[in-house]
């Protein structure tokens, strides 16, 4: 079975639109979204219809965890505080029902997906954790694959004999081992952090035990120019530079 796993959408319509027409050509049989599908971008509605509409499974990030508790806005910084209640207004009530009836983590055969970090956290960090934390929960774990977003960047951190070790992604395939367990940061589709502008994605093939980290293409400027129009701070527009 082939599953793409698509992390912080934000709202980017042509990033996600691109990607859909990228792994349908790849012949995946699952798709699975890692949160935080709305913010930043201005397009929460459309993304969340075509999500439903496409039966893609998702999990809660901490953009829509800000629409079901009052503390998940409070935990935002200024700016994306202000925009969560921007995008509030652009979700229709059918969609906002769907954010908050999300679950925190979907977890099958021997994998894992969550937003933030395992077991069930949208706000906390991959790229905070310690080693020793890591180590702890590789070994505490039945799961040999976590999957995770939030950062935007890519990142691929291995378990293997009681050793940690970390390195960043690029456009390139992995073969994963039999006897290592790993957490895999799937990047953004529509807000990259990594000064590529292009939408990330992972495509997983279990039985074959290949990880291969898509960068498609899209028209970022039709999306920056969507999020000046509707006023939203440039630095949202920019990220897509």
């Amino acid at each position: 079975m082939k599953i793409a796993v698509l992390a912080d959408i934000h709202g980017n319509l042509e990033a996600f639109e691109a990607v859909r027409r990228d792994l349908k050509a790849q012949g995946v049989q699952r798709v699975i979204g890692l949160g935080d599908n709305i913010g930043y971008g201005p397009d929460p509605e459309a993304v969340m219809c075509r999500m439903r509409q496409l039966g893609y499974q998702s999990v809660l990030g901490n953009h829509e965890f800000a629409l079901v508790d009052p503390r998940g806005r409070r935990w935002l910084n200024f700016q994306a505080a202000e925009n969560n209640i921007k995008t509030e207004k652009l979700l229709s009530h059918k969609n906002k029902e769907f954010c908050r009836c999300l679950p925190t983590h979907l977890a099958f055969d021997n994998a894992h997906f969550v937003h933030g970090y395992p077991p069930d956290s949208v706000f906390r960090y991959l790229d905070r954790q310690s080693d020793e934390k890591i180590a702890t929960l590789f070994a505490s774990a039945h799961a040999a694959f976590f999957f995770v977003g939030h950062t935007h960047r890519l990142q691929l951190v291995t378990g293997h004999d009681g050793v940690v070790s970390r390195r960043v992604l690029g456009r390139e395939t992995v073969v994963l081992l039999p006897d290592a367990q790993y957490i895999i940061n799937c990047g953004s589709v529509g807000q990259p952090r990594d000064g590529d502008k292009r939408a990330k994605y992972i495509l997983w093939d279990m039985e074959n035990r290949l990880l291969e980290v898509r960068f498609v293409e899209y028209d970022n400027e039709r999306t920056m120019q969507k999020i000046r129009d509707l006023g939203f701070p440039d630095v949202y527009a920019l990220r897509l530079r």
